[in-house]
């Protein structure tokens, strides 16, 4: 008997016993009767809603039953289904012939249900976790799934972390403090945890042909896999060994069985189809350690053969042969194929390029047609293209701060255009690169329109803080310096006088205002507003922006004020920026005109004159081209930059040829140089999950003027060392360029700065978190530099190597925060500054070490 029937059974004999209660004579098998149901009478359970038992009973007062009948079975049935109680009983306690009516009664028995729940061997951080999992509540009605499940649950969580023969056992006591109720005591025997001692391959078949690589001269690959492959591709599934760090020889089951799967893969990969594993066995080795063996059958060897088109008009069968990228005679690999046609990396698979031609209902779909003696497996790739969609309504959700038209002019699918999804690719991006948004939350979801033709498109984005607070300290020149600063990345001046948009601030429009102080007392202080317009007019992207700074340093010498050292620093400009379509639109171009004016007093000691002026007049141009594809965590794409600056010269204009007989205020009266400077950085993703990034970076810089009997301005100079916050007050237009492990004051550069400079970097970073509130990740870099006093002695190669590790932490709030530690390792020029403590520490160690604090993105990048 199984258990349905006899749950059928017990249902019956509970309804007959029920029934029973009323004299047999009232009753006739044979021949039931109709009653109306006058009243239903709950007992045994007070604290339950009686009316929710009538109606999940089936049973209501004037409905009409038979008796004997089925609907008194029918009642317990349901009753007992929702498992809340340990006995159900129903049947009447009179019937009233007069008025055919019959008085039901449902006699329960509550289950107990859950007071509280605690745990016995296990710490306080486990039981904390264990917790979220296994969710258990207050109030919940006690059954016998209940136990079991929790038990499995608790077991589960243990097994994961390698405890596989942990122990479970649920102690039930009575709570006399809660009517009915009882509680949990739930003892965890954990056990030791099990590692992998070894995992043995039985047969399979590679051939190592290793041992004839010296007769070749060239390595030879080994036809299929060899035992270390497989265990290699095992992703967290690991025997013991000595170097095994970072991934621990647990045994997790579910990860195993995952694993079995990567291993039929790999050897799919490579054209053995048909491998399987025929059986695995895992086995007690001692109490810490088990065995596994994995007995494989590899099967034949395939290979790609004939590969035809059906249905295909927009592109002949030989450019999408091109495209597929697959010959007669390669090795099989149904995974390779599938990316062709389907989802390759770069978007250059069959679906991509029609799709990005407007077919958004194209299907590709591969049929095997036969295979040949020679084990190659003829293909026949059926295309229906369907009709050019476009785009219809494009809708925008989410945006609770950002305006609309802030938004829309990022877009690249405009309605009514051909359907790309390169575009809308395209427009992910540019949306992320505004910085308003969290990326990870970011939704697309294209609505086909088949009937019309057309497909609407949803954004959905979700709204971050991206206003940012600088607030920081730094010591330079023998005092500390502090720096108030504050970024409004989406500012509206379009509703600056309205009183509802303050809310702190106006905002929405995508306008980026900054006001920033620095000062260290009376002796220093700094003051810099900027505003940028991204799309001046509203129509194109075209950028604006107006900048002013003014700084001011004085410093007491003695007491007379005569001999005073004042240095005051005033610069205005504004720049126009605008985008590119050629050679592709990644490319954008800014110009920007400037005027700097310093007036010095007694400042022989940082200038190459004392007192006077002098005034820079400057026109900037950069052209650049960035395809990164975010700006605070980029996992991909690349930024090239040339920048040029260059004043007015003047020297080819005034006449003069010898100015031997010049002042230097007279000299320097009107700046007179040109500059130029080269960057590149790459992002390259090295691992699956696009997370661990490696990020090559150079710099090359050049500064130089137009009359050799001149020479060179003293300003605008490059000095390299530090992190770019070693000397914070930039008096004289320097470029101060961060070179980790040595700081500013070991004087790289020479006391007056450098005209010529070179930079590399190699970094790998990794993300801790990617959340939006709080972006962190850890880094690890080398990195080289030089600045050299003319072309004589420029060598690319004459470099100062460091190498460190560091850590990135990004707040809405704040900006980019960090720290690296860093170790130089080449001696400087014994004339520089600081060159005998750094030389001192790099001849007895082998290196120097410094702490470098990180505040901004690129601060301190060439």
């Amino acid at each position: 008997m199984n258990l349905k029937q006899l749950y059928t059974l017990v249902i019956f004999l509970t309804s007959f016993a029920a029934l029973s209660q009323i004299n047999g004579d009232e009753l006739n098998y044979l021949s039931p009767k109709k009653y109306t149901i006058g009243a239903i009478d709950i007992q045994g359970v007070e604290n339950y809603d009686h009316d929710a038992i009538r109606v999940i009973s089936g049973l209501t007062v004037g409905k009409e039953v038979s008796v004997p009948g089925e609907e008194f079975s029918r009642a317990i049935k349901n009753i007992w289904s929702q498992d809340l109680f340990s006995n159900v009983e129903v049947g009447y306690t009179q019937i009233d012939e007069v008025n055919e009516e019959i008085f039901v009664y449902i006699k329960l028995t509550g289950r107990p249900k859950l007071s509280k729940f605690k745990f016995e061997g296990v710490k306080k951080g486990e039981a904390d976790k264990i917790r979220e999992i296994i969710d258990l509540r207050s109030g919940d009605v006690i059954t016998e799934p209940l136990v079991k499940n929790t038990e499995k649950l608790v077991r589960g969580f243990f097994q994961e972390k390698g405890y596989l023969r942990a122990n479970v056992n649920i102690e039930e006591k009575m709570d006399t403090s809660v009517f009915n109720a009882r509680s949990f005591n739930i003892k965890v025997d954990k056990g030791e945890r099990i590692k992998i001692d070894h995992i043995n391959i039985v047969g399979n078949e590679t051939v190592d042909l290793s041992h004839y690589e010296s007769f070749f001269k060239r390595k030879i690959v080994a036809f299929g896999v060899s035992d270390k492959g497989i265990r290699k591709s095992m992703k967290d599934t690991k025997q013991k060994g000595i170097l095994r760090i970072f991934s621990r020889s647990k045994f997790n089951q579910t990860a195993y069985d995952r694993d079995k799967r990567l291993i039929i893969e790999k050897f799919n990969a490579i054209g053995l189809r048909d491998m399987e594993i025929v059986t695995d066995s895992i086995y007690d080795i001692d109490e810490k350690h088990i065995g596994i063996t994995i007995k494989i059958n590899q099967g034949a060897k395939y290979y790609f053969g004939d590969v035809s088109w059906v249905g295909n008009t927009k592109y002949r069968s030989g450019v999408l042969d091109t495209l597929l990228g697959i010959r007669k005679g390669d090795v099989y690999d149904k995974a390779r194929l599938e990316q062709r046609l389907f989802m390759s990396a770069d978007n250059s698979d069959i679906t991509s390029i029609y799709m990005d031609k407007g077919y958004l209902f194209f299907t590709v779909t591969p049929v095997e047609i036969n295979i040949s003696e020679n084990n190659q497996i003829n293909y026949e790739i059926r295309i229906s293209e369907g009709k050019e969609a476009r785009y219809g309504e494009i809708r925008i959700m989410g945006n609770t701060k950002t305006n609309d038209h802030v938004i829309r002019r990022e877009l690249r699918t405009k309605p009514g255009d051909l359907f790309s999804r390169a575009d809308i690719i395209r427009t992910q991006r540019e949306l992320s690169q505004l910085g308003y948004f969290d990326n990870e939350q970011f939704q697309i979801n294209p609505i086909p329109n088949p009937a019309d033709g057309t497909v609407d498109i949803e954004y959905t984005v979700v709204e971050k803080s991206s206003d940012q607070i600088e607030l920081s300290g730094g010591y330079g020149g023998g005092y500390l310096i502090g720096t108030l600063g504050l970024t409004f990345t989406n500012f509206s001046t379009k509703n600056f006088f309205k009183k509802e948009a303050w809310s702190p601030l106006p905002s929405g429009d995508g306008q980026r205002l900054s006001l920033r102080g620095q000062t260290y007392g009376v002796g220093y202080q700094s003051y810099n507003l900027s505003f940028t317009e991204p799309w001046l007019g509203g129509k194109k992207p075209i950028s604006l922006t107006t900048f002013m700074t003014h700084s001011n340093i004085l410093q007491e010498v003695d007491t007379d004020a005569a001999n005073d050292l004042k240095i005051g620093v005033t610069s205005v400009g504004v720049g126009v920026g605008s985008r590119l379509k050629w050679p592709d639109d990644f490319f954008s171009v800014y110009s920007e005109l400037n005027y700097t004016y310093y007036d010095l007093k007694n400042a022989s000691s940082r200038f190459v004159f004392a007192s006077g002026y002098s005034n820079d007049i400057s026109l900037n141009f950069t052209i650049a081209r960035n395809s990164i594809d975010s700006p605070i965590y980029p996992r991909g794409g690349s930024n090239f930059k040339l920048f040029t600056k260059s004043t007015i010269p003047y020297s080819k204009f005034d006449g003069v040829t010898d100015y031997s007989t010049y002042t230097q205020q007279e000299l320097y009266k009107y700046a007179e140089y040109f500059k130029i400077k080269f960057t590149g950085e790459w992002y390259l993703p090295v691992s699956k999950n696009k997370k661990l990034v490696l990020v090559p970076k150079f710099g090359f810089g050049f500064m130089g003027g137009y009359s050799s009997s001149k020479g060179n301005t003293p300003f605008q100079r490059f000095y390299l060392g530090g992190n770019g916050l070693s000397n914070s007050v930039n008096y004289d237009g320097r470029e101060q360029i961060t070179l980790r492990g040595y700081d500013v004051t070991n004087g790289l550069s020479t006391s007056t700065g450098d005209p010529l400079i070179a930079k590399y970097s190699l970094e790998l970073r990794y993300p801790i978190s990617l959340n939006p509130s709080a972006t962190i990740y850890l880094l690890s870099f080398v990195e080289a530099g030089n600045t050299y006093t003319n072309f004589k002695t420029f060598n690319p190669f004459n470099v100062k190597r460091s190498a460190g590790v560091g850590a990135r932490v990004y707040l809405p709030m704040f900006g980019m925060l960090g720290v690296d530690l860093g170790w130089g390792f080449d001696p400087i020029s014994a004339d520089r500054l600081g060159a005998s403590e750094l030389n001192t520490n790099i001849l007895g160690n082998g290196y120097s070490f410094g702490i470098f604090p990180v505040i901004g993105v690129s601060l301190g990048d060439l």
